[in-house]
């Protein structure tokens, strides 16, 4: 039976936060408030609260605000650069961070999400300072070594970066590890892990892609199921025939993210673009909520749309997840090198500018089998070029590499991309 507002008091905070009860964290902490306008610890919560009810702009203003209060507790700043970094806003995350850190040299957290924010612009060895730094104060905390391993990842140092993931249980930085092992020519540890994780996890996107390019690499047969026959998954929609998509919605999505001045974060394979970073879907505002309900609704019909396919890319479908969206606005010969989401389950993208085509495949997008980066041996990989108009949106498996034609038109490329991230 849930407390009536009287019964309230600032000791019921942690247990509601530890319950994961959001929404008797919020009715607790605004209690308490009512009191004390200006207790640290309840305005911590009721911030956190806000933040994972989804309730983003009643976030922003509570943390904003508390944080102009300077408390002394380095958690606060600790918690509110996390939720900043999330939506978008790295250089506040960042101020935040380091006034948790001045405040508390020990706080692990910040420590760690500063290297994730330098790892963000393509800074990593800065970053790998900081993850250092993180695991001097907490050795037991699996995130730290993820995301060390994820700069020595970008590095192209794979022996670090494996032996990094192996101190995390994640499927994702197991897979990560068997890609590790891929590029270091490890193939005896990589087809004895591949074995490992076939029999004991349920599929992977990652786990698929490695698979299928070794097996054509090597000439062997690919025995992951997660989308035999890859390219008969992609498919391409025009939203212009749904309801509520429109002109106006475009227009109103264009002038939203003008105005939101999201951080962009370092693309490696990103050509005369710029890509955002957080999960533009966090943002509390009219036109990205109707296009983030077009997506889901899309995405369901997808899915039901291929339930006829043996697949275990359907049949593991997650239960729950979460919608992860950015943009990426290219410039004339802007491009984006072949790639795969390895934290997603499917991915898409909707096209909200398209350059004029001057050639024939000018800014559409290219799936592959073959990813930037990845050995060949001079094996063929095929490839398959989808058309793509304004409007268009495009549904495929995390697992696809996929990139785009070069453009020479003086018009930009708009495309807002997005994966579904499983909720483990």
């Amino acid at each position: 039976m849930n407390k009536t507002s009287k019964e309230y008091s600032l000791s019921d905070l942690p247990g509601f936060f530890n319950d994961q009860n959001f929404e008797e964290l919020k009715n607790a902490a605004l209690f308490v408030l009512k009191e004390d306008e200006k207790n640290f610890d309840a305005l911590n919560s009721l911030a956190v609260a806000y933040k994972n009810l989804g309730n983003t702009n009643k976030a922003i203003e509570t943390f904003t605000y508390l944080v102009n209060l300077s408390p002394k507790k380095d958690f606060i700043f600790s918690n509110a650069g996390n939720f900043f970094f999330d939506i978008g806003k790295a250089e506040q995350a960042l101020q935040c961070h380091e006034h948790a850190v001045k405040l508390n040299p020990k706080n692990w957290n910040s420590l760690n999400q500063i290297g994730v924010i330098y790892a963000n612009r393509g800074e990593n060895e800065e970053a790998i300072n900081y993850y250092k730094k993180a695991l001097s104060v907490n050795q037991k905390e699996e995130a730290i070594y993820i995301t060390m391993a994820n700069s020595y990842r970008a590095l192209e140092n794979y022996s670090e970066a494996a032996k990094y993931y192996n101190f995390s249980s994640k499927k994702l930085s197991k897979c990560q590890q068997l890609e590790c092992y891929y590029m270091l020519g490890d193939y005896e540890n990589f087809y004895k892990k591949l074995e490992e994780f076939s029999k004991t996890s349920s599929p992977h996107p990652l786990a698929a892609t490695l698979s299928a390019h070794a097996a054509i690499r090597f000439d062997r047969e690919d025995n992951y199921n997660f989308c035999k026959d890859t390219f008969s998954f992609i498919q391409k929609t025009n939203l212009y025939k749904v309801n509520d998509y429109n002109e106006k919605l475009v227009a109103d999505l264009l002038n939203c993210f003008n105005s939101l001045k999201i951080s962009t974060k370092a693309q490696s394979l990103l050509k005369n673009g710029v890509q955002s970073t957080g999960n533009i879907f966090l943002v509390e505002e009219e036109p990205i909520i109707k296009l983030k309900e077009i997506i889901l609704h899309k995405i369901e019909v997808y899915k039901e749309k291929m339930a006829e396919k043996n697949s275990d890319f359907i049949k593991y479908w997650p239960k729950k997840y979460n919608l992860y969206g950015w943009l990426i606005v290219m410039s004339e010969g802007g491009s984006l090198g072949f790639h795969m989401h390895k934290e997603g389950w499917m991915s898409g993208s909707v096209y909200l500018k398209r350059p004029k085509k001057l050639d024939k495949y000018d800014g559409d997008i290219v799936f592959s089998k073959h990813g930037s980066n990845y050995p060949t041996d001079g094996k063929f990989y095929e490839q398959r070029i989808v058309d793509i108009n304004k409007g268009d949106m495009v549904l495929f498996p995390a697992s696809i590499f996929h990139g785009t034609v070069p453009f020479e038109s003086n018009e930009q490329r708009i495309t807002l991309a997005f994966d579904i991230i499983p909720i483990e």
